[in-house]
C-alpha cells in the first residue's frame, strides 16, 4: 500500500477518535443539562408546597373565630387537610430527592432542595389529627415558616450555581412541569 494511504488512515483515525471524544463531552453534557432540569422542575415543586403552607397559615392567620374553632376541634378541617397534603408531597419530594441519581457537580443542589423539602414536611406535620383544641392552636403556633424560607432560599442559590456550573441560562431552565397544589 502507498505512504498515502497510510497517511489517509492514520488521519482518519485521529478524526475518529477526536468525534468520539468531542462526542461523549456533548453527550455527558446533555445528560447533566436534563438532570439540571429535573432540579429546576423538583424546585418550583418545592415551592409550590411551600406556598401551600403559607397560604393556610395566612388563611388561618387571618381567619374567623368559627373558621379558627373548626380547624381547632375537626381533624377533617379543610385546612388540616391541606397540611397533612402538604406534608406528604414534601415528604415524596424530599425521599425523591435523596435517592435521585446524579452528576457530582449536581448533588449539592439536591442536597439543599432535599432539606427545603424535608423542613417543610417537618414544619407542616406538627399538626396531628389527635391534637384538639389548644395543642392545635400550639402546633399550628409552633411553625416556623422562617426556618422554611430559609432552607428554601438556600436551595434556590444552589439551583442557581448549578445552573451557572453547567452553563444552563436558569430563565431558559424554568418550564413549570412543578407540583402545584
Amino acid at each position: 500500500m502507498p505512504i498515502w494511504g497510510w497517511v489517509a488512515i492514520g488521519a482518519g483515525g485521529v478524526l475518529l477518535v477526536a468525534a468520539a471524544a468531542i462526542g461523549s463531552v456533548l453527550g455527558w453534557r446533555a445528560v447533566e443539562r436534563r438532570y439540571l432540569l429535573r432540579l429546576v422542575s423538583r424546585r418550583e415543586a418545592i415551592d409550590a408546597v411551600r406556598q401551600a403552607l403559607d397560604d393556610v397559615v395566612m388563611r388561618l392567620a387571618e381567619g374567623s373565630d368559627e373558621t379558627l374553632t373548626h380547624f381547632a376541634e375537626d381533624p377533617d378541617a379543610l385546612e388540616r387537610r391541606a397540611l397533612h397534603e402538604v406534608t406528604s408531597r414534601a415528604a415524596i419530594l424530599a425521599d425523591e430527592l435523596d435517592g435521585m441519581p446524579l452528576p457530582k457537580k449536581l448533588i449539592p443542589a439536591a442536597d439543599l432542595l432535599g432539606d427545603a423539602a424535608y423542613a417543610i414536611a417537618l414544619e407542616a406535620g406538627k399538626v396531628t389529627d389527635e391534637q384538639v383544641g389548644d395543642a392545635a392552636f400550639a402546633a399550628l403556633g409552633s411553625i416556623n415558616l422562617t426556618t422554611i424560607a430559609g432552607t428554601y432560599a438556600a436551595a434556590t442559590r444552589g439551583v442557581q450555581n448549578a445552573c451557572e456550573l453547567c452553563g444552563l441560562e436558569e430563565d431558559a431552565a424554568v418550564y413549570g412541569g412543578g407540583l402545584y397544589l
